[in-house]
Protein backbone atom coordinates (compact mmCIF):
# COMPACT_ATOMS: atom_id res chain seq x y z
CA UNK A 1 0.00 0.00 0.00
CA UNK A 2 1.49 3.40 -0.99
CA UNK A 3 2.56 5.64 1.82
CA UNK A 4 0.04 8.38 0.90
CA UNK A 5 -2.89 5.97 1.01
CA UNK A 6 -1.68 4.45 4.28
CA UNK A 7 -1.21 7.86 5.80
CA UNK A 8 -4.68 8.95 4.70
CA UNK A 9 -6.30 5.82 6.10
CA UNK A 10 -4.58 6.24 9.44
CA UNK A 11 -5.31 9.98 9.72
CA UNK A 12 -8.56 10.17 7.75
CA UNK A 13 -10.56 11.72 10.57
CA UNK A 14 -7.90 14.36 11.26
CA UNK A 15 -7.69 15.31 7.57
CA UNK A 16 -11.48 15.62 7.33
CA UNK A 17 -11.56 17.89 10.38
CA UNK A 18 -8.75 20.10 9.04
CA UNK A 19 -10.34 20.32 5.58
CA UNK A 20 -13.76 21.21 6.97
CA UNK A 21 -12.22 23.78 9.32
CA UNK A 22 -10.39 25.40 6.39
CA UNK A 23 -13.55 25.48 4.23
CA UNK A 24 -15.69 27.06 6.95
CA UNK A 25 -12.99 29.63 7.75
CA UNK A 26 -12.62 30.61 4.08
CA UNK A 27 -16.40 30.86 3.74
CA UNK A 28 -16.69 33.17 6.74
CA UNK A 29 -13.71 35.27 5.62
CA UNK A 30 -15.37 35.76 2.26
CA UNK A 31 -18.88 36.57 3.47
CA UNK A 32 -19.08 37.35 7.18
CA UNK A 33 -16.33 39.70 8.36
CA UNK A 34 -17.70 43.05 7.17
CA UNK A 35 -18.74 45.53 9.85
CA UNK A 36 -19.47 49.25 10.13
CA UNK A 37 -17.37 51.54 12.32
CA UNK A 38 -17.54 55.20 13.27
CA UNK A 39 -14.42 57.18 12.38
CA UNK A 40 -15.11 60.56 13.95
CA UNK A 41 -17.66 62.15 11.56
CA UNK A 42 -17.63 59.24 9.11
CA UNK A 43 -19.30 55.87 9.10
CA UNK A 44 -17.17 53.35 7.24
CA UNK A 45 -17.59 49.69 6.42
CA UNK A 46 -14.53 47.44 6.51
CA UNK A 47 -14.64 44.16 4.64
CA UNK A 48 -12.37 41.39 3.46
CA UNK A 49 -12.82 38.81 0.72
CA UNK A 50 -10.77 36.19 -1.08
CA UNK A 51 -9.23 37.38 -4.33
CA UNK A 52 -6.87 36.29 -7.08
CA UNK A 53 -5.87 39.93 -7.64
CA UNK A 54 -5.29 41.19 -4.08
CA UNK A 55 -5.97 44.91 -3.72
CA UNK A 56 -7.00 47.60 -1.29
CA UNK A 57 -10.27 49.13 -2.47
CA UNK A 58 -11.72 52.41 -1.23
CA UNK A 59 -15.34 52.95 -2.28
CA UNK A 60 -17.17 56.29 -2.40
CA UNK A 61 -20.82 55.53 -3.21
CA UNK A 62 -22.23 56.57 -5.60
CA UNK A 63 -19.32 58.15 -7.47
CA UNK A 64 -17.04 55.13 -7.73
CA UNK A 65 -13.99 53.58 -6.15
CA UNK A 66 -10.21 53.79 -6.10
CA UNK A 67 -8.01 50.72 -5.72
CA UNK A 68 -4.38 49.67 -5.85
CA UNK A 69 -2.46 46.39 -5.78
CA UNK A 70 -0.99 46.83 -2.33
CA UNK A 71 -0.12 43.32 -1.06
CA UNK A 72 0.42 39.69 -2.07
CA UNK A 73 -1.84 37.68 0.23
CA UNK A 74 -4.96 36.43 -1.67
CA UNK A 75 -7.47 38.82 -0.14
CA UNK A 76 -9.13 42.13 -1.04
CA UNK A 77 -9.34 44.75 1.68
CA UNK A 78 -12.36 47.05 1.24
CA UNK A 79 -13.23 50.34 2.88
CA UNK A 80 -16.62 51.89 2.03
CA UNK A 81 -17.68 55.38 3.07
CA UNK A 82 -21.24 54.80 4.27
CA UNK A 83 -22.21 58.19 5.75
CA UNK A 84 -20.92 61.62 6.72
CA UNK A 85 -22.22 63.43 9.79
CA UNK A 86 -22.19 67.12 8.96
CA UNK A 87 -22.22 68.65 12.43
CA UNK A 88 -19.38 66.50 13.74
CA UNK A 89 -17.30 67.08 10.60
CA UNK A 90 -17.74 70.84 10.93
CA UNK A 91 -16.57 70.67 14.54
CA UNK A 92 -13.48 68.67 13.58
CA UNK A 93 -12.48 71.07 10.79
CA UNK A 94 -13.00 74.04 13.12
CA UNK A 95 -10.60 72.51 15.65
CA UNK A 96 -7.90 71.62 13.10
CA UNK A 97 -5.33 74.25 12.09
CA UNK A 98 -3.80 72.63 9.00
CA UNK A 99 -4.18 69.68 6.65
CA UNK A 100 -1.28 67.74 8.22
CA UNK A 101 -2.96 67.90 11.63
CA UNK A 102 -6.19 66.62 10.07
CA UNK A 103 -4.37 63.69 8.45
CA UNK A 104 -2.63 62.82 11.73
CA UNK A 105 -5.93 62.95 13.63
CA UNK A 106 -7.61 60.61 11.18
CA UNK A 107 -4.61 58.27 11.18
CA UNK A 108 -4.66 57.88 14.98
CA UNK A 109 -8.43 57.21 15.02
CA UNK A 110 -8.15 54.77 12.13
CA UNK A 111 -5.55 52.68 13.98
CA UNK A 112 -8.04 51.92 16.76
CA UNK A 113 -10.65 50.86 14.22
CA UNK A 114 -8.18 48.58 12.44
CA UNK A 115 -7.30 46.94 15.76
CA UNK A 116 -10.99 46.24 16.40
CA UNK A 117 -11.41 44.85 12.89
CA UNK A 118 -8.37 42.60 13.33
CA UNK A 119 -9.77 41.29 16.61
CA UNK A 120 -13.16 40.62 14.99
CA UNK A 121 -11.41 38.83 12.12
CA UNK A 122 -9.45 36.64 14.54
CA UNK A 123 -12.55 35.71 16.55
CA UNK A 124 -14.55 34.83 13.42
CA UNK A 125 -11.66 32.73 12.12
CA UNK A 126 -11.36 30.81 15.40
CA UNK A 127 -15.12 30.28 15.55
CA UNK A 128 -15.12 29.06 11.94
CA UNK A 129 -12.30 26.66 12.65
CA UNK A 130 -14.06 25.18 15.69
CA UNK A 131 -17.38 24.82 13.82
CA UNK A 132 -15.72 23.23 10.82
CA UNK A 133 -13.66 20.77 12.82
CA UNK A 134 -16.71 19.81 14.89
CA UNK A 135 -19.07 19.05 11.99
CA UNK A 136 -18.23 15.34 12.28
CA UNK A 137 -18.65 15.39 16.01
CA UNK A 138 -17.71 17.84 18.74
CA UNK A 139 -14.95 16.99 21.18
CA UNK A 140 -12.02 18.58 22.91
CA UNK A 141 -9.84 17.28 20.10
CA UNK A 142 -12.09 18.90 17.46
CA UNK A 143 -11.99 22.24 19.25
CA UNK A 144 -8.19 22.07 19.49
CA UNK A 145 -7.86 21.21 15.80
CA UNK A 146 -10.20 24.08 14.83
CA UNK A 147 -8.28 26.58 16.94
CA UNK A 148 -4.92 25.46 15.52
CA UNK A 149 -6.15 25.69 11.93
CA UNK A 150 -7.55 29.18 12.64
CA UNK A 151 -4.26 30.31 14.19
CA UNK A 152 -2.31 29.09 11.15
CA UNK A 153 -4.63 30.79 8.63
CA UNK A 154 -4.95 34.09 10.48
CA UNK A 155 -1.20 34.22 11.13
CA UNK A 156 -0.46 33.66 7.44
CA UNK A 157 -2.87 36.43 6.47
CA UNK A 158 -1.62 38.88 9.10
CA UNK A 159 2.08 38.29 8.56
CA UNK A 160 1.84 38.01 4.77
CA UNK A 161 -0.26 41.16 4.38
CA UNK A 162 1.82 43.19 6.83
CA UNK A 163 5.18 42.34 5.28
CA UNK A 164 4.10 42.73 1.66
CA UNK A 165 1.83 45.76 2.06
CA UNK A 166 3.00 48.70 -0.05
CA UNK A 167 1.14 51.94 0.62
CA UNK A 168 3.02 53.67 -2.21
CA UNK A 169 0.91 51.62 -4.64
CA UNK A 170 -1.66 54.40 -4.19
CA UNK A 171 0.77 56.80 -5.87
CA UNK A 172 -0.51 55.25 -9.10
CA UNK A 173 -4.03 54.03 -8.26
CA UNK A 174 -6.84 52.79 -10.50
CA UNK A 175 -10.21 54.50 -10.62
CA UNK A 176 -13.67 53.19 -11.49
CA UNK A 177 -17.01 54.93 -11.90
CA UNK A 178 -17.07 58.72 -12.02
CA UNK A 179 -13.77 58.70 -10.16
CA UNK A 180 -12.18 57.32 -13.32
CA UNK A 181 -12.90 60.68 -14.94
CA UNK A 182 -12.28 62.77 -11.85
CA UNK A 183 -10.07 61.25 -9.13
CA UNK A 184 -9.92 64.70 -7.57
CA UNK A 185 -13.41 63.93 -6.18
CA UNK A 186 -11.62 62.03 -3.43
CA UNK A 187 -11.45 65.51 -1.88
CA UNK A 188 -15.24 65.58 -1.81
CA UNK A 189 -15.39 65.31 1.99
CA UNK A 190 -13.52 68.57 2.45
CA UNK A 191 -15.22 70.35 -0.45
CA UNK A 192 -18.77 69.59 0.66
CA UNK A 193 -18.60 70.77 4.27
CA UNK A 194 -20.99 73.66 3.88
CA UNK A 195 -23.46 71.85 1.63
CA UNK A 196 -23.26 68.27 2.78
CA UNK A 197 -27.03 67.83 2.86
CA UNK A 198 -27.23 68.75 -0.83
CA UNK A 199 -24.74 66.13 -2.03
CA UNK A 200 -27.43 63.71 -3.21
CA UNK A 201 -28.88 66.11 -5.76
CA UNK A 202 -25.41 67.35 -6.70
CA UNK A 203 -24.26 63.80 -7.45
CA UNK A 204 -27.14 63.44 -9.92
CA UNK A 205 -26.01 66.61 -11.65
CA UNK A 206 -22.39 65.46 -11.70
CA UNK A 207 -23.26 62.04 -13.08
CA UNK A 208 -25.36 63.48 -15.89
CA UNK A 209 -22.49 65.67 -17.11
CA UNK A 210 -19.28 63.71 -16.56
CA UNK A 211 -19.95 61.00 -19.14
CA UNK A 212 -19.56 63.28 -22.16
CA UNK A 213 -16.65 65.32 -20.89
CA UNK A 214 -13.68 63.30 -22.13
CA UNK A 215 -15.17 62.65 -25.58
CA UNK A 216 -15.54 66.37 -26.11
CA UNK A 217 -11.94 67.02 -25.16
CA UNK A 218 -10.78 64.26 -27.50
CA UNK A 219 -12.71 65.95 -30.30
CA UNK A 220 -10.57 69.07 -29.98
CA UNK A 221 -8.67 69.61 -33.22
CA UNK A 222 -5.92 72.04 -34.24
CA UNK A 223 -8.23 74.93 -35.09
CA UNK A 224 -5.57 77.57 -35.57
CA UNK A 225 -2.21 77.80 -37.23
CA UNK A 226 0.70 79.48 -35.50
CA UNK A 227 0.25 83.25 -35.86
CA UNK A 228 3.19 84.53 -33.80
CA UNK A 229 6.89 83.99 -33.27
CA UNK A 230 6.24 82.81 -29.70
CA UNK A 231 3.10 81.22 -28.23
CA UNK A 232 2.54 81.47 -24.45
CA UNK A 233 -0.27 79.46 -22.84
CA UNK A 234 -1.71 81.08 -19.71
CA UNK A 235 -3.67 78.79 -17.40
CA UNK A 236 -4.91 79.04 -13.83
CA UNK A 237 -7.07 77.42 -11.14
CA UNK A 238 -6.97 73.79 -12.27
CA UNK A 239 -8.10 72.80 -8.77
CA UNK A 240 -6.82 69.25 -8.93
CA UNK A 241 -8.97 68.38 -11.95
CA UNK A 242 -7.07 65.94 -14.24
CA UNK A 243 -9.52 66.79 -17.01
CA UNK A 244 -8.14 70.32 -16.87
CA UNK A 245 -4.60 69.00 -17.20
CA UNK A 246 -5.66 66.91 -20.21
CA UNK A 247 -7.27 70.04 -21.67
CA UNK A 248 -3.94 71.88 -21.29
CA UNK A 249 -1.99 69.06 -22.96
CA UNK A 250 -4.43 68.99 -25.88
CA UNK A 251 -4.27 72.79 -26.33
CA UNK A 252 -0.46 72.77 -26.14
CA UNK A 253 -0.24 70.07 -28.82
CA UNK A 254 -2.88 71.66 -31.05
CA UNK A 255 -1.65 75.25 -31.05
CA UNK A 256 2.14 74.94 -31.09
CA UNK A 257 2.69 76.33 -27.57
CA UNK A 258 6.27 77.29 -26.64
CA UNK A 259 5.82 78.22 -22.98
CA UNK A 260 3.22 77.60 -20.25
CA UNK A 261 2.51 80.05 -17.40
CA UNK A 262 0.34 78.80 -14.52
CA UNK A 263 -0.92 81.43 -12.07
CA UNK A 264 -1.76 79.00 -9.27
CA UNK A 265 -4.38 76.90 -7.52
CA UNK A 266 -3.32 73.74 -9.28
CA UNK A 267 -4.70 71.87 -6.24
CA UNK A 268 -7.63 72.34 -3.85
CA UNK A 269 -6.03 71.90 -0.42
CA UNK A 270 -2.37 71.30 -1.15
CA UNK A 271 -2.37 67.76 0.28
CA UNK A 272 0.17 65.03 -0.65
CA UNK A 273 -2.64 62.97 -2.25
CA UNK A 274 -3.39 65.82 -4.63
CA UNK A 275 0.31 66.26 -5.34
CA UNK A 276 0.43 62.69 -6.61
CA UNK A 277 -1.87 63.66 -9.47
CA UNK A 278 0.47 66.32 -10.88
CA UNK A 279 2.98 64.03 -12.59
CA UNK A 280 1.26 64.56 -15.94
CA UNK A 281 2.63 68.14 -15.93
CA UNK A 282 5.89 66.58 -17.10
CA UNK A 283 4.09 65.15 -20.13
CA UNK A 284 3.89 68.63 -21.61
CA UNK A 285 7.66 68.58 -22.22
CA UNK A 286 7.50 72.38 -22.35
CA UNK A 287 8.95 75.09 -20.11
CA UNK A 288 6.32 75.57 -17.40
CA UNK A 289 6.38 78.62 -15.11
CA UNK A 290 4.32 78.22 -11.91
CA UNK A 291 3.36 80.40 -8.96
CA UNK A 292 1.48 79.12 -5.92
CA UNK A 293 -2.15 80.12 -5.40
CA UNK A 294 -4.20 80.40 -2.22
CA UNK A 295 -5.23 76.71 -2.52
CA UNK A 296 -1.66 75.47 -2.95
CA UNK A 297 0.86 74.78 -0.16
CA UNK A 298 4.61 74.38 0.45
CA UNK A 299 4.11 70.63 -0.09
CA UNK A 300 2.72 71.21 -3.58
CA UNK A 301 5.29 73.84 -4.46
CA UNK A 302 8.10 71.44 -3.48
CA UNK A 303 6.46 68.71 -5.60
CA UNK A 304 6.22 71.02 -8.62
CA UNK A 305 9.86 72.04 -8.22
CA UNK A 306 10.88 68.40 -8.73
CA UNK A 307 9.82 68.44 -12.39
CA UNK A 308 12.65 69.16 -14.82
CA UNK A 309 10.53 71.29 -17.15
CA UNK A 310 9.06 73.43 -14.36
CA UNK A 311 10.19 76.76 -12.92
CA UNK A 312 8.61 77.80 -9.62
CA UNK A 313 8.46 81.53 -8.91
CA UNK A 314 7.95 82.44 -5.25
CA UNK A 315 9.32 85.99 -5.46
CA UNK A 316 11.59 85.74 -8.45
CA UNK A 317 12.42 86.84 -11.97
CA UNK A 318 13.21 84.42 -14.77
CA UNK A 319 14.21 84.89 -18.40
CA UNK A 320 12.96 82.14 -20.65
CA UNK A 321 12.46 81.90 -24.42
CA UNK A 322 13.42 85.58 -24.68
CA UNK A 323 10.77 86.78 -22.20
CA UNK A 324 11.47 88.27 -18.78
CA UNK A 325 8.85 87.08 -16.29
CA UNK A 326 8.49 88.34 -12.71
CA UNK A 327 6.12 86.76 -10.22
CA UNK A 328 5.21 86.23 -6.60
CA UNK A 329 3.36 83.35 -4.97
CA UNK A 330 0.11 83.97 -3.13
CA UNK A 331 0.67 84.58 0.61
CA UNK A 332 -1.62 81.64 1.44
CA UNK A 333 0.72 79.28 -0.46
CA UNK A 334 3.27 79.74 2.32
CA UNK A 335 1.08 77.82 4.76
CA UNK A 336 -0.18 74.25 5.13
CA UNK A 337 -3.33 75.51 6.83
CA UNK A 338 -6.62 74.70 5.08
CA UNK A 339 -7.90 78.31 5.20
CA UNK A 340 -5.05 80.62 6.27
CA UNK A 341 -5.89 84.21 7.16
CA UNK A 342 -3.82 86.79 5.26
CA UNK A 343 -3.88 90.13 7.01
CA UNK A 344 -1.17 92.30 5.44
CA UNK A 345 -1.56 92.13 1.67
CA UNK A 346 0.27 95.46 1.36
CA UNK A 347 3.50 93.71 2.34
CA UNK A 348 3.25 91.44 -0.70
CA UNK A 349 2.22 94.30 -3.00
CA UNK A 350 5.36 96.15 -1.97
CA UNK A 351 7.54 93.06 -2.35
CA UNK A 352 6.34 92.49 -5.93
CA UNK A 353 6.67 96.16 -6.82
CA UNK A 354 10.26 96.28 -5.52
CA UNK A 355 11.06 93.06 -7.40
CA UNK A 356 9.94 94.69 -10.66
CA UNK A 357 11.33 98.21 -10.15
CA UNK A 358 14.77 96.88 -9.17
CA UNK A 359 15.18 95.35 -12.63
CA UNK A 360 17.25 97.21 -15.23
CA UNK A 361 14.48 96.77 -17.81
CA UNK A 362 10.73 96.36 -17.43
CA UNK A 363 9.71 92.69 -17.43
CA UNK A 364 7.60 91.45 -20.34
CA UNK A 365 5.13 89.68 -18.03
CA UNK A 366 4.24 89.94 -14.34
CA UNK A 367 2.29 87.07 -12.75
CA UNK A 368 0.33 86.86 -9.50
CA UNK A 369 -2.53 84.66 -8.40
CA UNK A 370 -4.76 87.49 -7.13
CA UNK A 371 -5.03 90.70 -9.12
CA UNK A 372 -4.93 92.77 -5.93
CA UNK A 373 -1.29 91.92 -5.22
CA UNK A 374 -0.17 93.28 -8.61
CA UNK A 375 -2.55 96.27 -8.74
CA UNK A 376 0.17 98.87 -7.95
CA UNK A 377 2.05 97.85 -11.12
CA UNK A 378 -0.79 98.59 -13.55
CA UNK A 379 0.45 101.25 -15.96
CA UNK A 380 4.09 100.32 -15.39
CA UNK A 381 4.23 96.89 -17.07
CA UNK A 382 3.04 95.65 -20.48
CA UNK A 383 1.28 92.40 -19.44
CA UNK A 384 -0.20 91.18 -16.14
CA UNK A 385 -1.43 87.58 -15.81
CA UNK A 386 -3.54 86.37 -12.87
CA UNK A 387 -6.35 83.98 -11.89
CA UNK A 388 -8.37 83.36 -8.70
CA UNK A 389 -11.77 84.69 -9.87
CA UNK A 390 -12.73 81.64 -12.01
CA UNK A 391 -14.03 84.08 -14.64
CA UNK A 392 -12.12 84.77 -17.85
CA UNK A 393 -11.40 88.44 -18.44
CA UNK A 394 -9.11 90.51 -20.62
CA UNK A 395 -8.79 94.27 -20.33
CA UNK A 396 -6.37 97.13 -20.87
CA UNK A 397 -5.70 99.76 -18.24
CA UNK A 398 -3.16 102.54 -18.58
CA UNK A 399 -1.23 100.59 -21.21
CA UNK A 400 -1.19 97.30 -19.28
CA UNK A 401 -2.92 94.26 -20.77
CA UNK A 402 -4.53 92.38 -17.87
CA UNK A 403 -5.53 88.75 -18.47
CA UNK A 404 -7.43 86.49 -16.08
CA UNK A 405 -7.34 82.93 -17.46
CA UNK A 406 -10.50 82.04 -15.52
CA UNK A 407 -10.35 78.41 -14.41
CA UNK A 408 -8.58 75.80 -16.50
CA UNK A 409 -10.05 73.09 -14.27
CA UNK A 410 -13.64 74.39 -14.49
CA UNK A 411 -13.34 75.28 -10.77
CA UNK A 412 -12.85 71.62 -9.83
CA UNK A 413 -15.78 70.04 -8.03
CA UNK A 414 -17.38 73.47 -7.59
CA UNK A 415 -17.81 73.72 -11.35
CA UNK A 416 -19.76 70.46 -11.52
CA UNK A 417 -22.08 71.74 -8.82
CA UNK A 418 -23.17 74.75 -10.88
CA UNK A 419 -26.34 74.27 -12.90
CA UNK A 420 -25.07 76.44 -15.74
CA UNK A 421 -21.57 74.99 -15.61
CA UNK A 422 -18.20 76.74 -15.58
CA UNK A 423 -16.09 76.44 -18.75
CA UNK A 424 -12.54 75.14 -18.92
CA UNK A 425 -10.60 78.20 -20.07
CA UNK A 426 -7.10 79.26 -21.07
CA UNK A 427 -5.51 82.25 -22.80
CA UNK A 428 -3.08 81.81 -25.68
CA UNK A 429 -0.76 84.78 -26.06
CA UNK A 430 0.86 85.34 -29.47
CA UNK A 431 4.13 87.32 -29.34
CA UNK A 432 6.00 88.66 -32.37
CA UNK A 433 9.52 90.02 -32.63
CA UNK A 434 9.86 93.73 -33.29
CA UNK A 435 12.57 95.36 -35.39
CA UNK A 436 14.54 95.77 -32.13
CA UNK A 437 14.43 91.99 -31.58
CA UNK A 438 12.11 92.38 -28.61
CA UNK A 439 8.91 90.43 -28.13
CA UNK A 440 5.60 92.27 -28.30
CA UNK A 441 2.16 90.84 -27.50
CA UNK A 442 -0.06 91.22 -30.58
CA UNK A 443 -2.90 88.68 -30.22
CA UNK A 444 -4.69 86.88 -27.41
CA UNK A 445 -6.81 83.81 -28.14
CA UNK A 446 -9.56 83.07 -25.61
CA UNK A 447 -10.15 79.31 -25.58
CA UNK A 448 -13.08 77.82 -23.66
CA UNK A 449 -14.59 74.36 -23.44
CA UNK A 450 -18.12 74.03 -22.03
CA UNK A 451 -18.47 70.51 -20.64
CA UNK A 452 -22.26 70.55 -20.34
CA UNK A 453 -23.47 72.42 -23.36
CA UNK A 454 -20.96 70.99 -25.81
CA UNK A 455 -19.48 74.30 -26.92
CA UNK A 456 -15.86 74.91 -27.89
CA UNK A 457 -15.10 78.61 -28.23
CA UNK A 458 -12.06 80.26 -29.80
CA UNK A 459 -12.23 84.05 -29.69
CA UNK A 460 -9.36 86.21 -30.93
CA UNK A 461 -8.55 89.69 -29.65
CA UNK A 462 -5.97 92.09 -31.01
CA UNK A 463 -3.86 93.91 -28.43
CA UNK A 464 -3.97 97.64 -29.00
CA UNK A 465 -0.84 99.75 -29.10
Amino acid sequence: MPFSTEFFSKHKELIYKIALAVLIILFLLNFAVSDTYKLEAFEIELDLSLSTTPSTIIKFPPIGQVFARTHLTPIDLRLTLEAIHQERLTEIIADVTDSEELVELMRSRAKGILDLFALRLALITVLGGIVGASLRGISANSVLIGVMVAIVIISMLYVGTYHTYDLTAFDDPHFEGMLEAAPWMVGLIQEGLENIEQLGSEFELIASNMSQLFTRIEALQPLAQQVGDLQVLHLSDIHNNPVGLQFVIQIANSFGVDLVIDTGDITDYGTPLEGGLLDRVEKLELPYVFIGGNHDSPTIIDKMAEFENLIVLESDVVEINGLTIAGIADPAAESNEISPQIENIGKYQQELKELVTDLETTPDIVVSHQLGIADPLIGEIPVLLHGHTHTFNISQEEGTTIIDAGTTGAAGLRGLQHEEGIPYSVALLHYNLTEDDEYKLDIVDIIKLHDRHGGFILERQLVEE
